[in-house]
């Protein structure tokens, strides 16, 4: 069994070489990809003309990896990874998936953004949906550990920006993946920290009730928003391995 990585805004696949190193430990194994507009992949750093984009490009990478390798492919989407990891499980487009993981996922910011904002970041989209914002990511609210900190601060495949369209297609999807998370047919474990300052784990407890039967939510007393790249870290590798046997 191995595992396929999406990863978060901003970020690439390069940053969970330790979450792949500990799974090794555990006799799993771990495949990873660049998003569009991320890493080393081309495209527009930040931007899609369409969330589905994303979805699109996640049921590829999984259905690849699984014919590559015959096993089972768990997929495990962090932060807006796991908002597009939910939105492609919704769309139907992981047929063959029999379980997956999100972590931190990306349904409700922390800061509430103003009214005002959304409707600002609206109109841009119609009108000039490639124009780039920061993300506004401080990298001190990801990790506790100040050598992840420093080391995401210096990475060059590391960036900040975020689409006027990114930006309202992901307000769409968040609101359209906890409206219909409840038809979500398969299990899946949720990660969150209570101490994340950038996404709510709030929006996590709401998708845990949407879907109760389905879902197995583990809130992590103070953890910040990267629990593969946290304090407590190894207790998060063997938490994944326990609901894996369980499930």
């Amino acid at each position: 069994m191995s595992f396929a990585v999406v990863h978060g805004l901003g970020e690439h696949a390069g940053r969970y070489a330790a979450f792949a190193d500990a799974m090794a430990q555990r006799g799993f194994g771990a495949y990873a990809l660049d998003l569009r507009g991320h890493g080393k992949s081309s495209g527009q750093r930040g931007h899609v003309d369409a969330w589905s984009q994303w979805s699109d490009d996640i049921s590829a990478f999984v259905q690849t990896v699984a014919a590559a390798s015959g096993q089972e492919i768990v997929p495990i989407g962090h932060s807006f990874g796991g908002a597009a990891l939910l939105s492609t499980v919704l769309a139907g487009k992981l047929p063959n998936t029999r379980r997956f993981i999100v972590s931190s996922p990306a349904l409700k910011a922390k800061v509430v953004v103003p009214q005002w904002k959304i409707n600002l970041g609206e109109s841009a989209s119609r009108l000039m949906p490639r124009l780039a914002m920061s993300n506004q990511v401080d990298a001190g609210t990801l990790s506790r550990l100040p050598e992840v900190v420093a080391a995401y601060r210096t990475d060059p495949l590391v960036h900040s920006k975020i689409s006027s369209r990114l930006f309202t297609e992901w307000q769409k999807a968040t609101r359209d993946v906890l409206a219909r998370a409840g038809q979500i047919s398969i299990p899946f474990l949720i990660l969150a920290g209570t101490g994340d300052r950038l996404i709510d784990s709030a929006g996590s407890e709401q998708l845990h009730r949407t879907a109760p039967k389905q879902s197995e939510l583990h809130l992590l007393p103070g953890g910040y928003h990267e629990p593969f790249n946290d304090l407590g870290r190894e207790q998060v590798f063997d938490l994944i391995e326990e609901w894996l046997k369980a499930n």
